[in-house]
């Protein structure tokens, strides 16, 4: 299969959801592969056909000073113990229970009133539509979701570590938060619970895509085969 653009990629499967009546679509992926960048394109082709709702994963993460604070036990993927924090790629570390409440009411028609992390004010609550034609959930923790293949999509996007790690430096440098040193000893507690924690959701999501250094896609699976 070719690679796509992501504007190229959004299109086909903009396209297939509103012609299959796929009325929810998971971007999940490992960091820095580029999952809220596609998207948002997704969303923005999306809206040219009709109403959409667009989730984060992070406005249910439990706040980052208390998963610091707490120490996980765990073992790696060669049997080791391994002490550390709580990352976005433990299931405990998100309220899921508030995101199955957002997608039973859509499910069922309603309209939800989502208050986002980042919102000041009673203004900046999000009203999410029963009628929407299409609802992305993006971020790593939309494996730990249960999905109906009748009314959904799920994607992953991945990201090989040398360019995740890279991407990661430029992100710090540009935001001026973490040294160089910082950002690889994260990228290794990240990287250690990904392996553990997501990887072994991979095979069960019905696209697989990889970022690669431009942004654009390399298709890696396709169960819909709407890329052929």
């Amino acid at each position: 299969m070719k690679n796509y653009d992501t504007s190229a990629f959004a299109k086909r499967i903009v396209k297939f959801c509103i012609s299959t009546n796929k009325k929810f679509l998971f971007i999940s992926g490992n960091g820095s592969s580029g999952k809220t960048e596609l998207s948002k394109v997704i969303s923005k082709e999306a809206t040219k056909h009709g109403q959409v709702n667009f989730l984060e994963m992070d406005d249910f993460v439990v706040d980052t000073e208390l998963r610091n604070s707490a120490t996980i036990i765990r073992k790696d993927i060669q049997n080791k113990k391994h002490t550390g924090r709580y990352t976005t790629s433990v299931k405990t570390s998100y309220f899921l229970q508030n995101v199955k409440a957002i997608i039973h009411n859509i499910e069922n028609g309603n309209n939800y009133y989502h208050w986002p992390k980042k919102a000041k004010k009673k203004q900046e609550c999000m009203l999410l539509y029963g009628d929407a034609i299409l609802t992305i959930i993006e971020g790593v923790g939309t494996v730990f979701l249960e999905k109906e293949k009748s009314n959904s999509v799920s994607i992953f996007l991945l990201c090989k570590k040398e360019l995740e790690i890279d991407r990661r430096i430029k992100r710090a440098r540009a935001d001026n938060e973490k040294t160089i040193e910082e950002v690889k000893n994260n990228f290794d507690e990240r990287n250690s619970q990904y392996e553990v924690f997501i990887k072994s959701y991979i095979p069960d999501q019905d696209i697989i895509l990889e970022s690669i250094e431009d942004f654009s896609l390399n298709i890696i699976r396709d169960d819909f085969k709407i890329l052929e």
